[in-house]
């Protein structure tokens, strides 16, 4: 069968670094700048999904015999070490991890998992950035021949840039280095370290509880500009003064920021969450549309390449709308609500399904729970990838997933 093995030694796992991340009146030693401050909950979610592994024991997914295992998580809290550890803390797991017989024999079939989007970027600078807190050179290029588990997927958005040269925002030369694959084996779990987060209510995605909410439409965004060209697209529907929001099905919660409690309050009533591009293809947003029980309706066209969420079993179709960019600019109102009045009862209904078993998969304390099978069934798809066609954008992998 598919099966993993945990380390579980305190050197790899870190115990203080993990009760930092719990404790709101910790300091951070990496987060001091404004920007990176919003990396605290992706590295407490981040320890989420180890914890969930970590927790799991059925043996049908699970060996306590490291000779027996598919592939071996290394537990090293990667993003909450960096934001709120110090060099020592990762020089020392790394350290460990190195003199351990397994990983001297195979560490093609070890396994580790950040959210923090600037870390295991291809580009020379972000690594370097990061070798002050001990994820150096040597380091990186010992594990880059595992397996890794990030918010985009490198191997995969590369076929998307080689099939599409010259016809998309994500070639420009500056991203080069950045969506180059840096390990072995990528996938990619996005940014649903949302779908898990506690300071939303999970709403379990039901017919019922869906065709309850009050809200059509939902959409917040800031004024400020995202990079990319994506800015384009984030204020499409604001053009000839907010005219083309009044053009959208009523009611709906569709405008530029509010306050916190009003965004959560009307997110969480709203059938339709608008998911638009932003700095890179995704957003953070449809996740806690996932977990809140909100179509997401993505203008995107590379989000499904950039970030295959779990491709070996899920696709954006099954719980989603796939808006085309081109046409959502020509006619932002339009194009939305074609989108959701097209839709058969019966293919609402299976969105709504393809909702909830999402919901399944990504909120770790969905009461039926499938993260550990479906993370699992995933990592050992993705090490049958042959890496070098993907370098080489040949892989019969991109279109179909598998």
């Amino acid at each position: 069968g598919r099966r993993y093995y945990v380390y579980n030694h305190v050197n790899l796992t870190l115990p203080h670094i993990r009760n930092k991340s719990r404790d709101p009146n910790a300091l951070p030693t990496w987060g001091q700048q404004k920007w990176a401050k919003r990396f605290r909950p992706y590295a407490q979610g981040e320890l989420r999904f180890y914890e969930a592994l970590e927790a799991y024991r059925g043996e049908n997914l699970r060996t306590f015999d490291i000779a027996e295992a598919d592939f071996v998580l290394v537990p090293i809290p990667l993003g909450a070490a960096i934001f709120w550890g110090d060099k020592a803390d990762l020089e020392g797991a790394f350290g460990h991890l190195f003199n351990e017989p397994y990983f001297q024999q195979h560490p093609e079939k070890h396994l580790y998992i950040t959210n923090n989007e600037r870390l295991f970027r291809g580009d020379l600078k972000s690594m370097y950035h990061f070798a002050e807190s001990g994820l150096t050179k040597h380091v990186v290029t010992k594990i880059s021949r595992g397996i890794l588990v990030k918010d985009f997927d490198a191997q995969f958005f590369r076929q998307y840039l080689m099939k599409f040269p010259k016809n998309n925002d994500w070639n420009a030369e500056e991203n080069f280095w950045h969506w180059l694959p840096s390990f072995s084996h990528h996938w990619s779990l996005g940014y649903s370290h949302e779908s898990s987060d506690p300071q939303y209510n999970l709403t379990l995605a039901t017919f019922d509880n869906w065709s309850n909410k009050e809200l059509n439409f939902f959409y917040r965004t800031t004024k400020g500009k995202s990079q990319n060209n994506s800015t384009n697209y984030r204020h499409a529907i604001f053009q000839s003064d907010m005219a083309e929001v009044d053009r959208l099905i009523q009611p709906s919660a569709v405008g530029y920021e509010v306050g916190k409690k009003r965004w959560l309050r009307e997110i969480s009533n709203s059938k339709y969450c608008i998911v638009v591009r932003g700095d890179n293809p995704s957003s953070r947003s449809m996740f806690v549309a996932i977990r809140l029980g909100c179509i997401p309706v993505i203008v995107s066209d590379a989000l499904p390449y950039y970030q295959p969420v779990i491709r070996s079993l899920l696709r954006y179709d099954d719980f989603s709308i796939l808006i085309n960019e081109a046409q959502f600019l020509s006619n932002p109102a339009e194009t939305l609500n074609k989108a959701i009045l097209s839709l058969s009862d019966d293919e609402l209904k299976q969105k709504i399904d393809g909702l909830a078993l999402v919901q399944r998969i990504l909120s770790l304390d969905h009461p039926s729970p499938l993260f550990v099978p479906a993370f699992v069934h995933e990592t050992v798809a993705r090490q049958r990838d042959n890496p070098m066609q993907f370098l080489l954008g040949r892989s019969f992998a991109f279109g179909g997933g598998g």
